[in-house]
């Protein structure tokens, strides 16, 4: 079982969430994914526009993009009860049937963007926002693997399990490695796009250029996590774990 918790954290001051699931009839494989959609700006074209009035500064737009590096951290000392709990405090109920929480991995998803944005004062009390960089900081957080205590390692169904989790791990790293390329060279792309605003206050024009460069950004991410979750659920299927449980004998 798998929980991904991804986090939109876009100069935080209040979040949203939003709770994605899919139906699963399993023990091993349950996927949340939790939206802070920080930082929601309303426009409202009287106070937000484009305008011939700006003067050219002349700037070029700068963007730093970092993959922020992620540990597998393994938990072999908590119960079936302790896996369970923190399977429901992220928002999932326990499935009845034949299969219990053996394993679990948790990790968080996190898209953190920091924006700086220039500033000109013009006639008749209205100011020029001008993007001058973004640092955009794009990957998973450690990843705790957790594997019921009562399967001791070395023995066989640790051994079924550890590799199931394992390979919850490797998959959110593959679709990490396979789509950071495009969302890099799209973020690229987008500050492009960013131009120049006229505002009626200084913190409304660094919220829309950062607002305007954060929409183009986040359908990326959905994208990548959406099929991130149809790979893990293609290892989370009844016939999958009647497969691993027919690996060893000691359940």
């Amino acid at each position: 079982m798998s929980i991904t918790k991804v986090i939109f954290g876009i100069n935080s001051t209040r979040a949203k969430k939003i709770l994605s699931h899919m139906k699963k009839k399993t023990f091993l494989h349950r996927l949340i994914l939790i939206f802070f959609l920080a930082n929601i700006i309303n426009i409202y074209p009287t106070t937000v526009f484009a305008d011939k009035r700006c003067p050219t500064i002349g700037n070029k737009v700068k963007i730093n993009i970092k993959n922020t590096p992620a540990r597998v951290i393994y938990k072999f000392n908590h119960s079936r009860g302790d896996l369970e709990r923190m399977q429901r405090k992220r928002g999932r109920h326990i499935t009845s049937g034949k299969f219990n929480v053996l394993g679990l991995t948790l990790t968080e998803f996190k898209y953190t963007l920091k924006t700086s944005v220039k500033i000109l004062k013009i006639p008749g009390g209205y100011f020029c926002a001008y993007p001058i960089s973004y640092d955009l900081k794009i990957g998973y957080e450690d990843f705790f693997v957790f594997i019921d205590r009562r399967y001791k390692p070395g023995t066989c169904e640790h051994k079924a399990v550890l590799e199931h989790e394992n390979s919850h791990v490797r998959l959110y790293k593959h679709h990490l490695k396979k789509h950071l390329p495009y969302i890099k060279k799209y973020a690229r792309n987008a500050t492009l796009n960013v131009g120049t605003v006229v505002v009626s206050s200084p913190d409304l024009g660094s919220k829309h250029i950062q607002g305007k460069f954060q929409r183009r950004i986040i359908p990326l991410i959905k994208k990548m996590n959406r099929e991130a979750n149809l790979s893990n659920a293609r290892i989370d299927t009844p016939q999958s774990y009647k497969k691993l449980q027919s690996l060893c004998k000691n359940w």
